[in-house]
């Protein structure tokens, strides 16, 4: 189906950027004239945690980027080919006008006329660039797609060596990048892998290791803004209007201003009524002040949230039996665990299927549901799995199989106050069960490098997919984002052997599972490998996830914006750092500013 598919369809997100450093003080000491705008500018403000240069950069594809793409003010820099609306399945279509599936074979038509920032024509050659450097990133869509080529300057297929769905997702939510800019290592990948060669060369290492030092001196891109990088410190940067770029006619606003920071320091500039959308996962008590002061919120779906990771290398003999993730996970208590870290907006998982409850029913069936194991909180339960598994309690602690009292270290995002808080109060419920955890707070910038290099006993990490909607990406999330990509890096990650002996389906290749639940082009076909997925990872629990996050984002309206949609419109079922409200509204030209014509 061209354009506007319909399909029921994670690995970065929030979770992999920076708290910026910037206090209140001097983030509203710029709050004034200058980010409301001068000359009737039509100023949004929007808020973006980050880390400036050096250590912040412009390059993409590579971790601590500014604006990393999928994102809310990235997206309006590099447009994608396609957004998407999760609640009705249909696209927005952007830098593509419409595309198909053709036996084996995905086609995609480029819009014509559009140019980039720096003044080149967009054209195949740009999505050809994005693609093969993403090959050298190991990116999933090539455990589907084995061959890409340019029809002409306006059409691309992407040959299927196994056809599915995903492809779909993975092409056209995509953002092209530049041939201008990253067509050298572009060239070069395109060379390595048509001559044979792969990442376990020496030549491979070296070029992606070109790709990540590679420090462009800005964004170019085809959207309405453009980031001005005289406006960019360590408090904010602004994007300014485009006006060559695609969509610049139907977005309102002249200006974005992006202030920088966590959510202790952004909290405050809601309530200052500096900030008219943030995506933070503000903390309970910032959230009941927003309330008290007539702010609204708004609970988008996130479709993801923390989950335990554990390092197998390190503790295979004993937490890789599955009854321990077993009894963990009955031991606490889930629903608390939400309601601290974020109140309502924190949701204990129920159905422990590997992907959001949200759309679990549209993908199993109602007796394949009520077959899956709840991990109902209950410590005689838990105590029980462990002393099956040779675990045995004498006095305050459980001794382990090995004869070794269970300590550990729990690494978390230390910014991060809602998963810090998830941290907390599992590490306490834990030891009040016999697990004793301590704490280690490590830096967003560096927490997804320690668990990739296996520097960690267990951590908090993301489950689920807060970026597409088909189940199959958030088994990839699970089991190659810090398993199978990094050991393709040369590095351990988490090190969870992807070939298990299972009560539910026998020995299964978890691998084959996540590529096989997205394969083909018949979602009812699909339906059954995703059951059986599902299945698999409620008995083997190979991360143990916590609660599903729910957005608490403010919307300021009266201020700059005239008006937010109400409570029931569906565009609030899109995932928040995926298919970005304010960006799909902008790019529409339903979001207006106050007095804007």
């Amino acid at each position: 189906m061209a354009g506007m598919a319909d399909f029921s369809a994670s690995s970065l997100d929030r979770r992999q950027l920076i708290g910026g450093t910037a206090g209140i003080g001097a983030l509203l000491a710029l709050g004034g004239q200058a980010a409301s705008g001068q000359d009737g500018e039509r100023v949004f403000h929007g808020a973006w945690p980050y880390e400036e240069p050096p250590t912040g950069h412009f390059n993409s594809f590579v971790a601590n980027n500014l604006l990393p793409v999928p994102n809310i003010y990235g997206d309006l820099i590099m447009l994608p080919l396609g957004m998407y609306y999760w609640a009705s399945g249909d696209w927005l279509p952007l830098l593509a006008t419409e595309w198909s599936f053709v036996d084996d074979a995905f086609e995609v038509r480029l819009r014509e006329g559009v140019t980039w920032s720096d003044g080149s024509d967009f054209t195949a050659e740009d999505v050809l660039a994005t693609f093969w450097c993403l090959r050298l990133q190991s990116n999933t869509v090539f455990q589907y797609v084995d061959e890409i080529t340019a029809v002409d300057d306006y059409t691309v297929t992407f040959h299927m060596s196994l056809p599915s769905t995903v492809v779909e997702r993975y092409v056209i939510r995509m953002s092209p990048r530049p041939a201008s800019v990253f067509g050298d290592v572009a060239a070069r990948a395109r060379d390595l892998f048509e001559g044979g060669g792969s990442l376990e060369d020496p030549e491979g290492r070296q070029l992606l290791d070109a790709l990540n030092q590679f420090r462009p001196d800005t964004y170019v891109g085809t959207g309405p803004f453009v980031l001005d990088t005289t406006t960019l410190t360590s408090a904010r940067f602004d994007l300014v209007r485009n006006e060559t770029g695609y969509l610049a006619d139907e977005v309102a606003f002249d200006r974005i201003v992006v202030f920088n920071g966590r959510a202790d320091v952004i909290a405050p500039m809601v309530l200052e009524g500096e900030v008219d959308y943030a995506t933070h996962g503000f903390p309970p008590a910032s959230e009941r002040q927003m309330i008290n002061e007539g702010i609204r919120i708004v609970r988008p779906p996130i479709y993801s949230g923390p989950a335990i990771y554990v390092n197998y290398t390190r503790h295979g003999e004993t937490l890789g039996d599955k009854r321990v993730r077993q009894a963990i996970a009955h031991a606490i208590d889930r629903v608390q665990n939400g309601v601290v870290a974020l109140d309502q907006s924190g949701v204990g998982v129920e159905l422990m299927a590997g992907f959001s409850d949200n759309q679990v029913p549209s993908w199993l069936s109602d007796e394949a549901i009520a077959g899956l194991n709840r991990y109902a909180f209950d410590r005689e339960r838990a105590a029980a799995l462990l002393e099956e598994a040779g675990w045995t309690k004498d006095g305050d602690l459980w001794t382990m199989s090995n004869g070794e009292p269970a300590r550990f270290e729990l690494s978390h995002t230390a910014e991060f106050q809602d998963w810090t808080s998830a941290a907390t109060d599992a590490a306490e419920q834990l030891l009040d069960f016999g697990i004793d955890l301590t704490l280690v707070g490590v830096t967003a910038a560096q927490i997804a490098e320690e668990v990739n290099n296996g520097n960690f006993d267990l951590a908090i990490q993301g489950w689920g997919n807060s970026s597409n909607p088909h189940p199959h990406f958030s088994y990839a999330q699970a089991l190659f984002t810090f398993n199978t990509i990094p050991q393709q890096q040369g590095k351990p990650g988490m090190a969870f052997d992807l070939v298990q002996q299972t009560d539910v389906a026998g020995e299964v290749d978890l691998q084959a599972l996540t590529i096989e639940c997205a394969q083909g082009l018949d979602e009812e076909l699909q339906r059954e490998q995703v059951t059986t997925i599902a299945q698999v990872f409620n008995e083997l629990l190979p991360v143990i996830p916590l609660w599903e996050r729910y957005g608490n984002n403010p919307v300021l309206e009266g201020e700059r914006v005239e008006s937010w949609p109400p409570d029931d419109d569906p565009i609030y079922q899109n995932s928040i750092y995926a298919d970005g409200i304010p960006t799909m509204l902008m790019l529409t030209g339903e979001l207006r500013p106050v007095g804007g014509a």
